[in-house]
């Protein structure tokens, strides 16, 4: 376990004597010299965790009379915004449920809303109504200027899903570069030579979905297969030339960025008269419901939706009311072997 830095153990003390009141608003606290004889520490430390305590509005020192205990805010709001682009959508993952069953012991609510949202609001006015936000964004590059003056005012931010491009917001995703390794694996070992990477964004978009192509990477440079490839396809458009340009080539395995457009493919394979997994097998991502009940079964790397919901309101709540730094989560994938693949 890493060990605490020191300043920080000196925080963490005093922040504590303020909460149990042992140490009230205008008391005064231990001076630098004061710190550095009863932790043992250099004066450098004990101004460092001075300064960490007055970043933080917990402290107010004043030239000449030492540092005293602030009058402390009380948050705006006891409500977290959540932001998801698809909050009717639960097939696309129930992260709600899992932010709910950590929050309903604590004071805090949740309301979602999409993304359009942000874009009716600016970081002032986002940060007096609500005591911290959760984010699925669309990309990782939307709303970076409201989100990057949150950054700066060290509003209590926790990103689900993907990471932010340039802004270092602890975020709570699932292992996708190993899901991208196990599916692709799994066709390798099946005796697949031939496996393309199949998705309807470009890579740099998301971060998600470029992590499942590394992992995708990883499996077939460790298997030494030759070929690899990316295909980025127009969902709303006939893909039926590029499926049967597979077939030509001697491709038998996809790795499909999700369940959505791996059922969609699935379906306009067996429209053009190709057999699943005869033809080609499939591999999708999410084991959304309709994953269980397509015909044939689609197998899928599983995350756990509510896993990542409930780790976000953990570490945001935890942000918000000790005003420490977190640290981003990583939640395990598995996967779910069904009639798609062979």
């Amino acid at each position: 376990m890493k060990k605490e830095p020191l300043y920080q153990k000196i925080v963490t003390d005093i922040l504590a004597q303020i909460q149990a009141g042992d140490l009230k608003p205008g008391d005064q606290v231990p001076t630098e010299l004061e710190i550095s004889k009863q932790y043992n520490v250099s004066r450098i430390t004990s101004k460092r965790a001075l300064t960490e305590l007055e970043n933080k509005q917990l402290i107010e020192r004043i030239q000449g009379r030492g540092s005293f205990v602030a009058e402390q805010q009380q948050p705006h709001s006891n409500v977290i915004l959540f932001i998801l682009p698809f909050p009717n959508n639960p097939g696309l993952g129930d992260y709600a449920q899992g932010i709910s069953r950590f929050i309903a012991n604590t004071s805090y609510t949740v309301q979602i809303q999409t993304n359009a949202y942000l874009s009716q609001l600016d970081a002032k006015k986002l940060s007096s109504m609500y005591a911290g936000l959760l984010l699925y964004p669309e990309a990782g590059t939307s709303h970076l200027d409201i989100l990057y003056t949150l950054y700066l005012e060290k509003f209590p931010v926790v990103v689900l899903d993907k990471k932010i491009e340039s802004i270092p917001f602890p975020f709570i995703t699932s292992d996708n570069m190993q899901g991208g390794y196990i599916a692709t694996q799994h066709l390798v070992n099946h005796g697949h030579k031939k496996i393309i990477f199949y998705t309807t964004q470009n890579l740099e978009r998301s971060s998600t979905i470029r992590e499942r192509y590394l992992g995708y990477l990883k499996a077939i440079h460790q298997a030494n297969l030759e070929y690899h490839d990316s295909k980025v396809v127009n969902p709303d458009e006939d893909n039926s030339s590029f499926i049967h340009q597979m077939k030509e080539e001697q491709i038998t395995g996809l790795i499909v960025e999700n369940d959505i457009n791996a059922i969609h493919l699935m379906k306009e394979i067996k429209r053009c008269g190709y057999q699943i997994p005869k033809d080609f097998s499939i591999i999708g991502f999410d084991n959304i419901q309709a994953a269980e009940l397509v015909d044939p079964g689609l197998s899928t790397i599983a995350q756990s939706f509510e896993e990542i919901g409930y780790q976000a309101a953990k570490q945001l709540i935890q942000l918000i009311d000790n005003n420490q730094d977190i640290h981003s989560v990583v939640v395990p994938i598995e996967m779910m072997i069904r009639e798609s693949t062979n």
